[in-house]
């Protein structure tokens, strides 16, 4: 019998309705749920663990890509997910099937027994059982929030990695970047090697390496010991064992991403009998795909309402830090008019948000399609009147991009503010 998203989807509202909020940072409700499943998690080897407030899904994706290269397989846990929940779990390099995800999912449900829970939690217990019975060379696990009481936060890594932390989260992980940077340094585990990638903030550096330390870990520092710079077409990334010159990124990559990609070839040459250097050489650092990620769209069913001298560019930043990197990205590219069309959850700070985009010609804000959570279109016109006065509101994302493309026929539009957002304008394709 095939097993229908529609289904995929039931199973997993009900298991929303386990747990009165969807987020409750605790280890205590999993790691009840995980005794009753035999402990799953103690039987996957070879664990790649990575945190961070900005950048952890893309160094996963090209430690997942280096790894491939060198003829290893990966499971890998991924989220949120942009379109169908299946994204979050990858077995042996491939999307769970909707039967396997049904069949675990009513059976972790079932197992737990009614025990209020989360849905993050027990989603992770669904993952931690698939791994355990699809065996693959490693498993790359990102942290959904935080890190010390993240829900991924019950296994022994081969290797933790820590990529940019910034402000986000605030109102479960603290207002101060110092506590930020200490729930997500949860993941550092004792004489277990961590690389710790670049860090905007000294602070969260610093409490970083005082807590690796602490805990007597090997440690990989950017900026301390590997390096990655630029050389007119060239980038070159350096530690004390390598020197590697390769092609530099395309622009539309985003120059924010040659740092994630920094500290997952230090990662990789962490680890045993894993090479980087002729995946570099080959270029196939340019084909990693990072979807909703400043990714530049064309074939879209909203390309059809744009002009053929605009750009159409969709990013799921959410924070100051991820807007910085986007507004760099963006200044690489040959100059045009900038206009963005906003949507955001009621969790972020959408002033601090905008604040790092340059000569906006408009902004047009829209509510999350879906999304009970949304700041409502008229609620982010509101916020964001004062800071840009060229603000208007949309009803959905096709009339917030026909309208741009109507009154700057020539601009670059970008489509940001969460990832929630970009899934709905990946869904349109």
């Amino acid at each position: 019998m095939t097993i229908t998203n529609q289904q995929i989807d039931n199973i997993l509202s009900e298991l929303l309705e386990l747990h009165p909020k969807r987020i409750d940072l605790s280890l205590g409700r999993i790691i009840n749920l995980l005794k009753k499943i035999n402990e799953p998690q103690s039987k996957i080897k070879n664990i790649i663990h990575v945190a961070g407030t900005n950048g952890k899904y893309s160094t996963l994706r090209y430690l997942q890509e280096i790894l491939r290269y060198n003829n290893k397989t990966t499971n890998a846990y991924i989220s949120p997910h942009l379109i169908r929940f299946n994204e979050r779990f990858e077995l042996k390099d491939k999307q769970v099937d909707n039967e396997t995800l049904l069949n675990t999912l009513i059976n972790i449900k079932d197992k737990n027994d009614n025990d209020p829970i989360t849905f993050f939690e027990i989603t992770s217990a669904a993952f931690f059982e698939l791994a355990s019975k699809h065996t693959a060379d490693y498993t790359l696990l990102e942290v959904g929030l935080g890190g010390r009481l993240d829900s991924s936060n019950v296994i022994n890594p081969l290797i933790s990695v820590i990529s940019s932390i910034s402000l986000d989260h605030q109102d479960f992980l603290g207002d101060k970047i110092e506590q930020i940077a200490f729930e997500k340094s949860g993941i550092i585990k004792k004489n277990v090697p961590v690389v710790i990638g670049y860090q905007p903030y000294k602070e969260a550096k610093q409490i970083l390496i005082d807590q690796a330390q602490y805990l007597e870990c090997p440690t990989f520092i950017y900026g301390y010991d590997f390096f990655i710079s630029e050389d007119n077409d060239q980038l070159i990334y350096e530690d004390p064992d390598h020197r590697i010159k390769f092609n530099k990124l395309k622009n539309q990559n985003g120059k924010f991403q040659i740092k994630n990609l920094a500290t997952a070839i230090a990662t990789c040459l962490q680890l045993y009998k894993i090479g980087v250097k002729d995946f570099l050489m080959n270029d196939l650092h340019q084909k990693v795909y990072f979807p909703g990620r400043f990714e530049k769209l064309e074939s879209n069913k909203l390309n059809k309402l744009i002009s053929d001298q605009n750009e159409l560019y969709l990013d799921g930043s959410h924070n100051q830090d991820g807007s910085k990197n986007i507004n760099d990205a963006l200044k690489e590219l040959p100059e045009k008019k900038l206009c963005l069309i906003v949507g955001m959850i009621n969790t972020k700070d959408p002033l601090r948000y905008i604040s790092e985009y340059d000569n906006l010609e408009l902004l047009t804000t829209i509510t999350i399609p879906d999304e009970e959570n949304s700041f409502s279109a008229e609620e982010l016109k509101n916020i964001f009147l004062n800071n840009v006065k060229n603000t208007k509101q949309s009803n959905s994302i096709e009339e917030a991009v026909k309208s741009t493309a109507e009154a700057f026929p020539d601009a670059r539009i970008l489509i940001c503010g969460s990832l929630y957002l970009a899934g709905k304008v990946l869904e349109l394709s």
